[in-house]
């Protein structure tokens, strides 16, 4: 529990920040349906991947979208696919959302790391790891806010 209060709040804000982000950002650059459109073709395995996710909702009404927030196929997949994604959109995200690829690869990197040693429940998990993930976190998400804040 000690450890899911120091890292869950920032890494679940930090995930949700960087869809809503990227979607904004794509969705500037190739229109509202930027995912069927653009990255369908681009990133394949990634689109297959929130279909079947959106399938697996679809199979429990209940869960889904609320009556503030539609439910984007951006909001089915992992923080490893949104990686992919600026990977695959880095002529358009970069510089504009990031600097660079690899200031962008670098943080993401150790964000990633801690995120799964959380979420498998890892023993050895650390305080320590958990403060490190957070300022990688802060670094990301600083540098996004003060691009989108232009």
């Amino acid at each position: 529990m000690e450890i899911s209060n120091v890292i869950y709040p920032s890494l679940y804000q930090f995930e949700n920040g960087l869809r809503i982000a990227l979607n904004a950002f794509l969705t500037t650059c190739y229109g509202s349906d930027w995912w069927n459109v653009s990255l369908k073709g681009k990133l394949q395995r990634v689109f297959e991947y929130a279909e079947d996710q959106q399938k697996k909702l679809d199979a429990m009404p209940w869960i889904g979208d609320s009556s503030v927030v539609t439910v984007l196929p951006i909001h089915l997949v992992t923080l490893g696919h949104l990686e992919e994604v600026v990977k695959a959109y880095q002529s358009e995200c970069i510089p504009y959302l990031f600097p660079n690829l690899n200031f962008f690869l670098g943080h993401m990197e150790l964000i990633k790391r801690v995120r799964n040693m959380y979420t498998h429940m890892f023993p050895c998990i650390t305080r320590s790891d958990c403060q490190i993930a957070r300022n990688e976190i802060r670094t990301l998400a600083l540098h996004i806010n003060s691009k989108l804040a232009d």
